[in-house]
C-alpha cells in the first residue's frame, strides 16, 4: 500500500508530499498506519467497487484486503489515512 501511495500519489500533481508509516504490535495483531498528504484515495471504496472485475486486475488491493482482519480509510485535514490490522 506504501509503494502505490509513493508510485501513484507522489506522481498525480507534480508536487512534493509526504508519507508517514506506523507499525504497532497490539492484542496480537499488526497494525500498519499509513499517512499521505497526496490526492484523495479511498482503497476501502475502491476494492469495493473492483470485487466484480476481473480477478487479477487490483491484485495489490485483494492480497491486501485477503490477509487483513480490519481496514480503515479517512481522510483528517486533506491527510489520507489507512489503517490496516493484520
Amino acid at each position: 500500500m506504501a509503494r502505490n501511495v509513493v508510485e501513484h500519489g507522489f506522481t498525480k500533481d507534480h508536487r512534493s508530499h509526504s508519507i508517514d508509516i506506523r507499525v504497532v504490535y497490539k492484542d496480537d495483531d499488526v497494525i500498519l498506519r499509513i499517512r499521505d498528504d497526496c490526492i484523495p484515495f479511498d482503497p476501502v471504496s475502491r476494492h469495493k467497487m473492483s470485487a466484480n472485475e476481473d480477478k487479477t486486475s487490483n491484485i495489490g488491493l485483494r492480497v491486501v484486503f485477503g490477509i487483513s482482519k480490519n481496514i480503515q480509510y479517512q481522510n483528517i485535514l486533506g491527510m489520507n489515512v489507512l489503517t490496516i490490522r493484520i
